[in-house]
């Protein structure tokens, strides 16, 4: 029996689309494989000693009528995602982690009251996360911001973010090789700052509370961003022999339609 709590799970994020659990806190299989079909396969394709196994455990269930379809738990949710490819898994494994992270929600909603300056909003906040009062202060890492923000990939984000002029590359000298940093014109704009020495990271930048209100605006293009990067690499990887058999493919469904249109 589902608690009320599962029931009131808040979305997880998936590619840049948006899946809710139904009244019992389950997640559609069917609707992820309708949303990501080039990344996940029909729950009806998922068999063997897995999808068995939560068969058994009453962690799969099979709905008719309008809304029906597979429906999960998290965790045969995850089983699933595994038997579709091991970079599938870690991308929803890392959702669901992200719709549980509290804090980190709340300091979104914080970051955005801070930056309007509205007073009565941060008030009724729960109380300030140590990641917002680093935001506000001397920033935080480009990986808690982009968690903050619902920026996926944080990684191809940055890629993305370069391409539009929003960082840039230098040369360090210190390293000895490139390295990714706001552009000035942002620095000046107070969505990051430099982090040098005792509180310096990595990077030697951070991201403003104000920087996370910017990227949560933008979120959505940026993922989208990232989506076509990902595709662009997949695509890279693609080896002749898979390239040649997908030519053929396309060749012999040609000639099937000719067929089925000169039979007609």
């Amino acid at each position: 029996m589902f608690t009320n709590a599962q029931a009131e799970l808040l979305p997880i994020v998936i590619e840049g689309h948006t899946f809710k659990s139904n009244t019992e806190g389950l997640w559609s299989l069917t609707d992820i494989n309708k949303q990501l079909p080039e990344m996940t396969k029909p729950p009806a394709q998922w068999r063997g000693r897995d999808r068995d196994y939560f068969d058994n455990c009453a962690d799969l269930h099979s709905l008719d009528g309008r809304t029906g379809g597979t429906y999960a738990t998290e965790r045969a949710t995850i089983a699933y995602a595994m038997s579709c490819s091991l970079d599938f898994y870690v991308i929803v494994v890392d959702a669901f982690v992200t719709m549980r992270n509290d804090a980190v929600l709340s300091a979104r909603m914080a970051a955005i009251a801070l930056v309007e300056k509205d007073a009565l909003l941060a008030d009724n906040m729960p109380k300030a996360s140590a990641l917002m009062q680093k935001a506000d202060g001397l920033g935080i890492s480009w990986t808690d911001a982009c968690r903050a923000a619902n920026v996926l990939q944080s990684r191809l984000a940055k890629d993305v973010l370069l391409a539009a002029g929003v960082l840039r590359k230098v040369f360090d000298h210190n390293k000895g090789d490139d390295v990714i940093e706001p552009s000035q014109k942002r620095i000046q704009e107070g969505l990051f700052k430099r982090a040098k020495g005792l509180h310096g990271n990595l990077e030697g930048w951070r991201v403003t509370a104000k920087g996370v209100n910017w990227l949560a605006e933008r979120s959505s293009k940026i993922n989208e961003g990232v989506r076509e990067l990902t595709a662009k690499k997949r695509l890279a990887k693609r080896t002749p022999a898979q390239v040649s058999n997908d030519f053929i493919n396309e060749i012999q469904r040609a000639a099937y339609a000719r067929k089925q249109v000169s039979n007609a």
